[in-house]
């Protein structure tokens, strides 16, 4: 960890108020501007982005309970998404929920964790972390259960899967404690990875819904451009480039039940099984590295022209080299894609 960030996670946890930590957000674009062009890793830059962003809630979380007092039972506030696998990068969004203790009763409590959500899931959205657009935070009741409840809700989403709603809900499965009581953490992801592994049908469903996100490879093997108002091409790599990789690593590692987040450490996982081949493994790897460091100089670009930071690179920024490498790893994303459709016999759900 680099004396700049280091500082800035130091800053963070003396922090008195949520003022406070606004003045500090500004901070976190400025680092990845630094850590790039400074020639970190794609993996070592998102995980020190996803350090300040967990730094952040976890204050937040600090000083809600000053404001509002110990909680009247235990809890874990998770995340899940980008930030549960540390692959945080500038202009990421929230995904967060609240596990309660068995012994929480909505009527009783639930006005408590309400307005810890609301002091945590608001100064998040001020400090440069968006709200979900699906409404998957703490902040909703709908993600605010007890431990039992969250175990009912995955088990339904195991055992009577739905192919749109595993599109939207699959980030669930990428859940991680931030603050709280792990424990309650622990025993949800041991409960869920023990159906996943043994869930056929999830498995094929999930293999299915992963194919929701495609590669932008087009016709001959082309890269596929979108255009925005002005007619300008651009490439969204997260859709179509990082997210076809995630869901990949996550419906294998499910599949065998692996209790393991960050996307290359599955990979790592998975080969580490001897059940995958290890030269697909490496080309996914490869892929996903000049992807995401694609999308890490893109934001850098904009951040140093004072723009707000976005994954859609326009096709005026990459290279010819950039092209060649693109249109390869597209090529082994969707080569992998077809694998999983075959390995969990999918092909009839898609």
């Amino acid at each position: 960890m680099s004396q700049a960030d280091s500082r800035l996670l130091s800053d963070i946890a003396r922090t008195d108020d949520v003022a406070g930590l606004r003045r500090l957000a500004p901070q976190v674009p400025a680092l990845l501007v630094t850590l790039v062009e400074g020639g970190q890793p794609t993996q070592s830059v998102a995980k020190t982005i996803s350090a300040v962003g967990e730094a952040i809630s976890r204050r937040l979380l600090e000083l809600a309970e000053q404001k509002l007092g110990p909680p009247p039972v235990a809890y874990a506030f998770v995340v899940a998404g980008s930030q549960a696998r540390r692959e945080q990068i500038a202009g990421s969004d929230q995904d967060n929920a609240l596990v309660l203790a068995n012994d929480f009763r909505r009527s009783e409590h639930d006005q408590y964790f309400l307005a810890l959500a609301r002091l945590v899931c608001e100064p998040l959205h001020d400090c440069g972390y968006a709200r979900c657009p699906g409404d998957i935070m703490a902040s909703n009741s709908n993600w605010r259960l007890s431990l039992s409840e969250w175990q009912n809700r995955f088990r339904r989403w195991i055992e009577e899967p739905d192919p749109q709603a595993l599109l939207r809900l699959g980030i669930f499965f990428d859940l991680r404690h931030q603050y709280g009581d792990a424990e309650l953490v622990r025993q949800l992801r041991k409960d869920f990875l023990a159906r996943t592994r043994a869930a056929p049908l999830f498995q094929a469903y999930l293999a299915a819904a992963a194919q929701g996100f495609r590669p932008a490879l087009g016709w001959l093997g082309r890269l596929r451009f979108q255009r925005d108002d002005d007619g300008i091409q651009y490439l969204d790599l997260k859709p179509h480039g990082v997210q076809p990789v995630v869901e990949i690593a996550r419906t294998h590692t499910l599949a065998m039940g692996i209790d393991c987040l960050n996307t290359v450490e599955r990979f790592q996982a998975l080969r580490a099984t001897g059940e995958f081949d290890s030269g697909e493994i490496d080309g996914l790897l490869t892929a996903f590295d000049l992807i995401n460091a694609l999308r890490q100089s893109h934001q850098v670009r904009r951040i140093r022209a004072g723009l707000q930071p976005d994954y859609r690179v326009p096709g005026q920024e990459l290279s010819a080299a950039d092209r060649r490498g693109l249109k390869q790893a597209f090529r082994v994303i969707s080569a992998a894609q077809q694998a999983l459709l075959r390995r969990y016999r999918a092909e009839e759900f898609r």
